[in-house]
């Protein structure tokens, strides 16, 4: 039986993908959160994002590895968290801001 904190990841992760499908966006998620959790297209492959999930506020040692593992990539490094309030933040570790993923003005058409 997987713990708690796995669980707790894993719940907010599909959470994430929820979020961003409804969005408009085709989200990926990696099996075993490796080397990041989720990846989020836009139509057309405009827009893309790799995404690691905290349910813990962001760190800078989570924004260091995720940009290390996407230097080169296309696309923006992005990390997902929970605020205080139980909603969803992404927070950019290269601007070192938080930041919002744009709505996908044609959500039925990917």
């Amino acid at each position: 039986m997987a713990n708690k904190r796995y669980r707790k990841g894993y719940r907010f992760e599909h959470r994430v993908k929820k979020y961003l499908e409804k969005m408009g966006y085709k989200v990926f998620r990696l099996a075993g959160s490796k080397p990041i959790d989720l990846i989020a297209v836009k139509k057309g492959g405009k827009s893309i994002y790799y995404i690691e999930c905290k349910t813990t506020r962001y760190t800078k040692r989570t924004g260091v590895k995720l940009l290390t593992i996407t230097e080169g990539l296309p696309g923006r490094a992005v990390v997902a968290y929970r605020d205080d309030n139980n909603r969803i933040r992404f927070y950019d570790p290269r601007e070192n801001k938080e930041i919002n993923i744009p709505l996908v003005k044609e959500i039925d058409k990917f």
